[in-house]
C-alpha cells in the first residue's frame, strides 16, 4: 500500500525556467494530500501520515463518485482566489465534532486540485513518465466543485510564473515531462517561490511541500 512516506517532493529553486523538456504548474496554498480509493474505502492522507476523512467528508464524498480504484497526489485546499485561503484551510482541518461539520462544509468548502495518478486499477503508474500519468489521470474523472485536474503548460515556465505573480499564487512547480515518480526529493520536480505572494509565511521556514 503506497503511504505518504512514498510521495515525491520538489527541490527548491530561486528563479523560473522555460525548458520543452519541462511542464510546469500553479502551486497551490494548501496541504499536500495522498488520495487512496480502493472499493468502498477513501483515504486522505495528510503529508505527515494523519487522515483528513473526519474534517472534509465533502471531498471523501466526491473522491468516491469516482469510478475504479485509484491513488491520487493532490493538493487539498479551502477558498477562492491565488489557489486557496490557508487560515480557513487550518480551521476546517481543526473541526472534527460532528456537529461543526456540517457548517464548516457550508460556510468553507474544500476542493482537492490533484496533479498526479500514482495507481489505477491494480497497475502501478509510478514507473512511467509524466507525461502519461497525466493523460491517465485527465481521462479519469470530470471536475466537479470538489475535484479540480491540476492543468499545466508546457516549456513556457517564465510565462507561467509570471501568471503566477500577477493572480498572486505562492509559486509554481516544474516538472520533467519523461520523469518517472520516486520517493523523496527530486530534481525532476522544481518548485519556485513567487517572492511577492501576499501570504509571507507560506515562503518561509526553508520547507517546500
Amino acid at each position: 500500500m503506497i503511504e505518504a512516506t512514498d510521495l515525491m517532493h520538489s527541490t527548491l529553486q530561486k528563479r523560473p525556467f522555460s525548458s520543452h523538456d519541462w511542464l510546469f504548474e500553479w502551486k497551490f496554498d494548501g496541504f499536500r494530500c495522498l488520495v487512496r480509493k480502493h472499493g468502498d474505502q477513501v483515504d486522505l492522507i495528510s503529508r505527515e501520515g494523519k487522515p483528513f476523512n473526519l474534517s472534509f467528508p465533502d471531498v471523501v464524498k466526491a473522491v468516491f463518485a469516482v469510478p475504479g480504484d485509484f491513488v491520487l497526489d493532490a493538493e487539498l485546499a479551502v477558498g477562492a482566489g491565488r489557489g486557496g485561503d490557508f487560515g480557513l484551510l487550518q480551521q476546517r482541518a481543526k473541526t472534527i465534532s460532528p456537529r461543526s461539520i456540517p457548517s464548516a462544509v457550508r460556510k468553507c468548502p474544500a476542493r482537492l486540485y490533484v496533479f498526479d495518478m500514482l495507481t489505477s486499477g491494480t497497475r502501478d503508474l509510478r514507473d512511467r513518465p509524466l507525461f502519461e500519468r497525466k493523460q491517465q489521470l485527465r481521462d479519469s474523472f470530470d471536475d466537479t466543485p470538489r475535484l479540480v485536474y491540476v492543468t499545466h503548460a508546457e516549456g513556457v515556465g517564465e510565462l507561467v510564473f509570471e501568471q503566477v505573480q500577477r493572480h498572486d499564487f505562492e509559486g509554481m512547480v516544474a516538472k520533467r515531462t519523461w520523469s518517472v515518480y520516486m520517493r523523496g526529493r527530486s530534481l525532476n520536480w522544481i518548485k519556485i517561490k513567487n517572492a511577492g505572494y501576499s501570504r509571507p509565511e507560506a515562503l518561509g521556514f526553508g520547507r517546500v511541500k
